[in-house]
């Protein structure tokens, strides 16, 4: 509950971890039972468990003498919670007792002790639910026993407790809290639960909120669906929602805030009223199905933060607008292509107004927290692990929230790699790179930005020599550890570069590919050393490469492994990386490990195993088939398995045990087949068929008592063309396979919308918008005379999706039809539908280069949505497209959104570099026309 979380207002159940009664009840009870209670503490506390429950059972009998209803609670509580550290089976004891409770307790205690007693049957749910859950459903049988409970009894018993505890509201209503005191925190907001009723409903929509019920839902299960759950609170209370699911707890949730609106609604003062009206309106955002939902959810929030503006507790309303706004505008600006008003700056206003009015208040320091969010400074650094010597290059700037940055640049020593490496935090990291001797410092500039978002950046780096390098960045020019970012990144500087396949290596210069002949490599192999917990360098080979820059390690030995890294020089320049060379000698199966084919087979042989059908009804038979393979014994190619021996066949039934087996022989093809008659009155399930001493050479199937269905349902071919917006109509057809049509049928149905994206390459380098299925509308109807069934629904389409990128919009019709037999056949249709009828598609041969010939005939058709085809007349155009005309380097990392050099800048420093994009063909500008015809599709 968001109350109880942040105003400390609940049952004495929720503190029964603490052992101190006197302390944490805060209780307000006559003197005589403040001395019995700290009686109770100091036996608690000295472990006298025994002793204390004796002092509880006689604090128990006075107050049943004296009608002292808290007091008895309060013991009663307290009991339960010592109970569970020296008895078994201490939570069945537990809700025993609490049920005899109930039956001898009168209003209002009743109530109560019915909600402690539901929250008890919620925690053994809670802690028992992987074994409920393997528990099926029975009929005629006496559940006196908790244990025997399905999930199902337990939401039943703890849905009816729940109830039971606001069923008498007259009485509830009426009754303050104050003269239960003993056993409820006062906390510093009572007056959002000024009464009895309030604490009790509240306790009841924390269960009745949950979704767990949900996980065995039938297939009417209630759905909020309707608008007016996000009505005003005078029209919400008034609301009628129809329902068929009796179990459904999400119904029961909105009941009760119905009865606790329509409670408040004349209060003189609104608190409560308030807080539980942002309580109903978090919750019907959060379950709510319908395709509007997040519109009239900041709808319903504006309406109560402006209603109410003079009051602090409306803040809370205007801060969660605030915070969807905020949620909104971070994700649109990941992804360009979702259509969102919002902005940051909208929320930070917002927030701005609850901090500067109501400060203190729930909303204004949710506020505050929010605004540190918004404002903090961020700042990261990239750069390529290996830059080239005397030449510039770049690093990625990642910030928010500055205009400038500063650097430093320092050199890395053996000394200083020490100091920062191992078990050392992130402010001594920095404390030791700030301290450093400083190479060379400047100052950059950022592209001002004031959207409170992250932004990116390339930063040019003047050149630098050979060597090892930390690029320091700062917001602050000092680069003071308080309250002041500071980023860092490692790299190398060097010409030397090499490449790899297996143990075979090449020393080339990195800007011109050519080979280092000569280049010095000493070899390191790097091994965990266990007694100083450490990893430590071996000194292995120096090789020379070649005149080509090749070179070979030294082979390994059987079973060895290598962690391997290169120091590696050349003339005046050095590389000496941190990436390791891994590579291990597998000790694989060897051919001198045989002494002829038949061992081989023996050891690599499979078999291949089919069966006729994949599910059977018990005393089937099954039939099965078998193709054996193994490799040549010298040449290692595939080839059939010939043996002259016979091989076991087995079946295992769902058990794992063998119930039957049969020898075959393979034929001239490698190949057998043969029967199994599967057993009756065994355990159905999954079965299996084997070959003994082959391993890997096994097939599963299903063993199931099922019926062969009498009818199928199906959908007839959707006629005509639809635009979003339009009211569909699919028809649907039960029709049993003798002929005749499955008339007066159960229809229970389903539509549901997912967009796609024909064109997903227009998403080229951003975020493709994920799209959840989102129901549209459910209901159920019956099959006409002659079997079918009419399904109409609107097609609405997802307006928070750019129409620019021509999304479809797939409308998934499911229906499950039952006859009158109880038999359930289902089917469903998919409707596209865009805001495009037609999809043109050219087939062209893949690759970056193709052939001429290739392109003397092109293919363009034509589909509508539904991926049929229509003939329309098409214009063909093909023209030459203008590449860049320089060679260009990939990019490391994405794309920066923002620029400091232009393009001709960027160029000069950077001359095979992507500046933009492009490397994106889809970015080249058109030149001359080279290929224009007019036909025809299809």
């Amino acid at each position: 509950m968001r109350v109880s979380n942040y105003f400390l207002t609940s049952f004495i159940l929720m503190l029964l971890l603490f052992y101190s009664a006197s302390t944490v009840y805060g209780q307000k009870a006559t003197s005589d039972y403040n001395e019995q209670w700290r009686q109770v503490d100091a036996l608690v506390l000295k472990g006298l468990t025994k002793s204390a429950l004796s002092a509880i059972d006689k604090i128990y009998t006075i107050s049943k003498s004296q009608r002292n209803d808290p007091q008895i609670i309060k013991a009663l509580l307290y009991k339960i919670k010592l109970q569970q550290n020296i008895e078994e089976d201490a939570d069945t004891k537990s809700i025993d007792d609490i049920e005899n409770e109930i039956a001898a307790a009168k209003e209002p205690a009743r109530s109560i002790i019915e909600s402690i007693a539901a929250q008890l049957y919620w925690n053994y749910f809670q802690q028992n639910r992987y074994k409920i859950y393997n528990r099926t459903n029975t009929s005629s049988f006496n559940k006196k026993d908790i244990a025997t409970w399905t999930a199902d009894d337990l939401h039943a018993k703890i849905g009816n407790l729940y109830l039971n505890s606001i069923r008498d509201k007259d009485i509830l209503q009426k009754q303050k809290l104050e003269s239960f005191d003993a056993i409820i925190l006062k906390g510093n907001a009572r007056y959002l639960r000024p009464t009895l009723y309030d604490l009790l409903a509240h306790r009841a929509l924390d269960y009745f909120k949950s979704d767990e019920r949900d996980i065995t839902r039938p297939s009417y299960y209630f759905q909020i669906k309707d608008q007016e759950v996000f009505a005003p609170a005078k029209v919400f209370i008034y609301h009628k929602f129809i329902i068929k699911d009796s179990s459904s707890l999400h119904q029961k949730a909105l009941l009760i805030f119905q009865e606790l609106l329509a409670f408040h609604l004349s209060d003189t003062n609104p608190d409560a009223l308030i807080d539980a009206d942002i309580e109903r309106i978090d919750f019907a955002n959060q379950y709510g199905v319908m395709t509007d939902k997040d519109t009239l959810y900041m709808a319903a929030l504006k309406n109560i933060s402006e209603k109410y503006k003079d009051n602090p507790a409306s803040t809370q309303a205007a801060f969660l607008r605030a915070q969807t706004i905020y949620n909104f505008a971070i994700p649109s600006s990941d992804n360009p292509s979702k259509i969102n008003s919002y902005s940051v700056n909208d929320a930070k206003e917002i927030l701005d107004s609850i901090v500067n009015k109501y400060p203190t208040s729930e909303g204004g320091i949710n506020a505050k927290n929010l605004l540190t969010q918004i404002l903090h400074i961020e700042i990261n650094l990239t750069a390529e692990k290996v830059n080239v010597p005397n030449v510039p290059f770049r690093t990625l700037v990642t910030y928010k929230n500055f205009k400038s940055i500063y650097f430093r640049i320092i050199s890395l020593t053996e000394q200083l790699k020490n100091q920062v490496k191992g078990n050392v935090s992130n402010d001594q990291i920095f404390q030791r790179l700030v301290n450093q001797q400083t190479l060379r410092t400047w100052k950059q500039d950022l592209p001002n930005t004031s959207d409170y978002l992250s932004h990116s950046v390339e930063v040019k780096v003047d050149a630098l020599p050979v060597g090892e390098y930390v690029l320091l960045g700062s917001e602050a020019a000092d680069f003071s550890l308080n309250k002041n970012p500071l980023a860092a990144a490692y790299f190398f500087v060097s010409n030397i570069s090499f490449i790899n396949s297996g143990q075979q290596y090449f020393v080339l210069d990195r800007t011109s590919g050519q080979p280092l002949a000569g280049a010095n490599v000493q070899v390191f192999n790097q091994q965990y050393n266990y007694s100083n917990q450490n990893y430590q360098l071996q000194k292995q080979e120096i090789i020379s490469a070649d005149k080509n820059g090749y070179l070979k390690l030294a082979a390994l030995k059987k079973n060895e492994n290598r962690n391997v890294r290169f120091d590696i020089s050349y003339k005046n320049d050095r590389l000496f990386l941190d990436d390791l060379q891994y590579a291990y000698n597998y000790n694989n199966n060897d051919v001198d490990n045989y002494a002829d084919q038949k061992k081989y087979d023996e050891a690599n042989a499979k078999v291949f195993l089919f069966t006729d059908r994949s599910i059977y009804r018990p005393g089937q038979k099954v039939y099965f088939k078998g193709i054996g393979v193994t490799k040549n014994w010298k040449t290692k190619k595939t080839i059939l398995l010939q043996s002259k021996d016979s091989i076991t066949i087995f079946l295992n039934d769902a058990n794992g045990q063998r119930v039957d087996s049969v020898s075959v022989f393979l034929n001239e093809f490698g190949s057998f087949n043969g029967k199994f008659r599967l057993p009756e009155n065994k355990l159905n399930g999954t079965f299996e068929i084997g070959v003994d001493k082959y391993d890997n050479s096994s097939v599963s199937f299903s063993v199931e008592e099922y019926k062969r269905p009498k009818f199928y349902a199906d959908f007839e071919k959707l006629q005509g063309s639809y635009r979003l917006g339009d009211t569909v109509s699919i028809t649907g057809f039960a029709k049993a396979y003798a002929g005749n049509k499955i008339d007066g049928a159960k229809v229970s149905y389903r539509v549901t919308r997912q967009a796609r994206f024909l064109y997903p390459w227009i998403f080229w380098g951003k975020i493709l918008p994920r799209q959840n299925p989102v129901e549209i509308t459910n209901g159920e109807m019956t099959t006409g005379a002659d079997g079918k069934f009419i399904i109409k629904f609107a097609a609405i389409p997802d307006l928070s999706i750019d129409k620019t990128t021509d999304p479809v919009f797939d409308y998934k019709v499911e229906a499950d039809v039952t006859d009158i037999n109880g038999e359930t056949r289902s089917s469903n249709i998919v409707v596209p539908i865009g805001y495009k009828a037609l999809n043109l598609q050219i087939d062209l041969p893949g690759g970056d280069a193709v052939n001429v010939d290739s392109l003397k005939n092109i293919i363009v058709t034509s589909k509508n949505l539904s991926d049929q085809q229509e003939t329309v007349k098409a214009v063909i155009k093909v023209y030459r497209l203008q590449p860049p005309q320089r060679l260009i380097r990939q990019r490391l990392w994405e794309k920066p959104d923002q620029f400091i050099l232009t393009k001709s800048e960027f160029i000069q420093y950077f001359p095979n570099d992507e500046y933009a994009e492009e490397s994106k063909k889809e970015t080249w500008p058109k030149g001359e026309l080279v290929y224009e015809k007019s036909d025809s599709t299809n």
